[in-house]
């Protein structure tokens, strides 16, 4: 619309309001305009178009008809014709707004809207302006709202002459005042403060007008999905609305089976069959429908689960994923064979591998097996694991907390689009595997060169797809990297290792992965594998002080010692415990040449950490040695015991033992014969009775 120019009588009117509708583009138009610079006729530009500046043309220098068209501010057509402007606000908020569906307003609605906003805005300046005038005349504000209406009214054709949109406001005054006086209150949406009530001019806010008009409302729907969902077999549509037929005729009864409710025929309306197929074949029910319905949770989360979209980790050891998968041979007997295989993320590289017969065999290798190769490459383990559940979920109590082997574990559920590895086992199927003999195509696969060929699949010796298989993963791990082909997957894979990673907690992995063996401490050294292993702590030989706290705590005990080889057989970590404490690593002492005359460097060396080891004990046991104090004992007489017992009545004689200086000892010879001795007269009532 053409305004007043830097406050003068001059008339500015924008490019836009003159293309395309009158001319074809600005270059036509700035062609006119320089064509005509010289004369004095002609369009003319107010201020010429540069880099920092619009171009803005004068009013009056336009034909007559494109004036007539545009409106002269300077004459005024209507009264609200310098009042209104398109409300920026009303654009922003007709544009996001959504109803409860989640639908936003059509194009139309949103243009409508927007129009009637701006017009309420300047109608609400037109009657501050008439009030202030009435009030200073002295004149009643009696009939205001009459006059504002017809003002509202009439404008419309001011805006069809300038092919302006129109507005649909209510044109009696009453209903016009209504929705005045509604949409000029402010109005806090979403937590935002408007100076108008936009919503109030919102004609169904909450969408319930199209849905009241449907036949199918929610109770119908409760129905065909329930019915849908829930029967033994999986009932087509066309069975759904036979069903629902049967239900409104009186021939099947309908009723939930938790709430116990039985449903009215008569409640309900009669629908088409194409009605029900298009209803269950919404997204919104099948999503619900197929779930319950679907056997297959990998084909229903393809069709419905949305997935996440991800960079990959530019770090080696930052996330590891690991799956079991079975390469596409069979061998003699008919079995496939099973792998379990740990892809490092970033580097695309297969670091870890295992196989037996059946998965659960080989489920604590594959962790035994990891931790192996990276401790002899001399790396940290991964910070991040993400794997399947079936085989890992019962170690999620033990080695496979957060924090144990991996700080960070990520186990979801039959969920193969989770796992970066599944896509790197589809590389070495059909990139790798599938140039070999005994290859055997997926029954479901899509791509005709990946499906079953016509000639005979041969079965393939054991020992033969093993080979093979690792020769594969050698050559996948040999390929160019996704993101450098200059480098191959096992180079980036060892040159770009993650710096934040942590060393092994070996304390806590090995009571769950390592193996168990119940020894002793013996004169400082602990027995296994029927060797006789030094005490130590940090990876080196405990000497002095730390070695004597050690002995103190197991010295001629039974202890417990987890041990994990490593790939040649020897034992790459032993720790010992006692009554499940942690006392020290197990390690073994370096040996030294018995002759003199062949010992090398590391054989001196050996020897003086054995001859320290000695010392430490050695030096203990002198210094308790000396510690001991010349402490001795004088034992005091017994009291003699108190002959306290007696019963009531009856006089004893006190044995008194005769004294032994007084006892006459008879001397018996030797040989059989015994001398017999002389009795006595007195008889033996005498003797007791005296």
């Amino acid at each position: 619309m053409p305004k007043f120019w830097n406050n003068t009588n001059n008339i500015a009117v924008m490019v836009n309001e003159l293309v395309p509708e009158f001319w074809s583009s600005q270059n036509v138009l700035s062609k006119d305009i320089s064509r005509n610079r010289k004369s004095q006729y002609g369009v003319k530009a107010l201020q010429r178009g540069c880099r920092n500046r619009k171009l803005i043309i004068d009013f009056d220098s336009l034909p007559l008809h494109v004036q007539e068209a545009l409106g002269d501010p300077r004459k005024i057509d209507h009264n609200l014709q310098n009042w209104y402007r398109t409300d920026s606000v009303a654009v922003d908020f007709y544009t996001m707004f959504r109803r409860p569906d989640g639908n936003s307003l059509l194009p139309l609605e949103q243009q409508r809207y927007i129009t009637n906003a701006s017009v309420l805005i300047a109608v609400l300046q037109l009657r501050e302006k008439h009030i202030t005038e009435r009030i200073k005349l002295g004149m009643s504000l009696k009939g205001l709202t009459s006059f504002l209406c017809n003002e509202s009214n009439t404008f419309n054709e001011y805006l069809e002459r300038r092919k302006m949109p129109t507005h649909n406001l209510p044109t009696h005054p009453t209903r016009f005042k209504e929705a005045l006086n509604s949409f000029e209150t402010e109005f806090n949406y979403n937590g935002k403060l408007f100076p108008y009530n936009y919503l109030a001019i919102v004609k169904d806010v909450d969408g319930k007008r199209k849905v009241n008009s449907l036949k199918v409302d929610e109770s119908v729907l409760n129905i065909l999905n329930g019915l849908f969902a829930s029967q033994p077999h999986k009932p087509t549509a066309t069975e759904i609305h036979g069903s629902y037929e049967a239900f409104l005729s009186g021939y099947a009864e309908v009723y939930n089976e938790v709430t116990g409710e039985i449903y009215n025929p008569k409640e309900f309306p009669k629908i088409s069959e194409s009605t029900v197929k298009v209803y269950l074949s919404k997204w919104e029910n099948k999503a619900a429908t197929y779930k319950k319905r679907s056997g297959d949770r990998q084909q229903y989360m393809s069709q419905f689960k949305p997935h996440h979209q991800l960079e990959r980790p530019k770090f080696a050891g930052s996330i590891f994923s690991i799956d079991d998968r079975q390469p596409p041979f069979k061998d003699l007997t008919g079995k496939r064979v099973w792998f379990y295989n740990g892809l490092d993320v970033a580097s695309g590289c297969i670091t870890v591998f295992v196989y037996g017969k059946t998965k659960e065999e080989i489920i604590l290798k594959f962790y035994r097996q990891m931790i192996r190769n990276y401790t002899e490459w001399g790396f940290n383990l991964p910070y991040e694991l993400e794997a399947e559940s079936s085989l890992n979920m019962p170690f999620t109590k033990t080695f496979l907390q957060e924090g144990y082997l991996f700080p960070e574990v990520r186990i979801e559920a039959n969920n193969a689009r989770g796992k970066r590895i599944e896509r790197d086992n589809g590389i070495l199927r059909y990139g790798i595997e599938k140039k070999r003999i005994g290859w055997i195509a997926r029954p479901t696969a899509k791509s005709e060169s990946n499906q079953k060929g016509s000639e005979e699949v041969p079965a393939i010796p054991y020992d033969q797809i093993i080979d093979n298989a690792i020769e594969d993963i050698f050559e996948l791990n040999n390929s160019a990297h996704m993101d450098n082909e200059d480098i191959t997957r096992w180079e980036y894979f060892t040159q770009n290792q993650n710096p934040e990673l942590k060393p092994t907690n070996w304390q806590k992995i090995l009571p769950f992965l390592g193996y168990k063996q119940e020894t002793s401490c013996n004169v400082g050294y602990i027995n296994l594998q029927g060797k006789k292993r030094a005490i130590a702590m940090n990876g080196e030989i405990s000497l002095g002080e730390n070695l004597i706290n050690v002995m103190k705590a197991i010295e001629g005990k039974e202890i417990t010692v987890y041990w994990l080889d490593d790939n040649q057989g020897s034992v790459l970590k032993a720790l010992a415990f006692y009554k499940d404490r942690f006392i020290c690593e197990v390690q073994e002492m370096p040996k030294y040449n018995r002759a003199t005359i062949e010992q090398t460097e590391n054989c001196r060396k050996a020897r003086q950490i054995q001859s320290s080891y000695v010392t430490s004990v050695e030096g203990f046991i002198r210094q308790q040695e000396k510690s001991l104090q010349k402490i001795n004992i004088v034992h005091k007489q017994k009291p003699k015991p108190q002959n306290g017992f007696f019963i009531p009545g009856m006089n004893r004689k006190t044995f008194v033992p005769s004294d032994p200086e007084t006892v006459e000892t008879v001397d018996i010879p030797d040989g059989d014969s015994f001398p017999v001795l002389p009795s006595s007269s007195q008889s033996w009532k005498n003797s007791f009775l005296k």
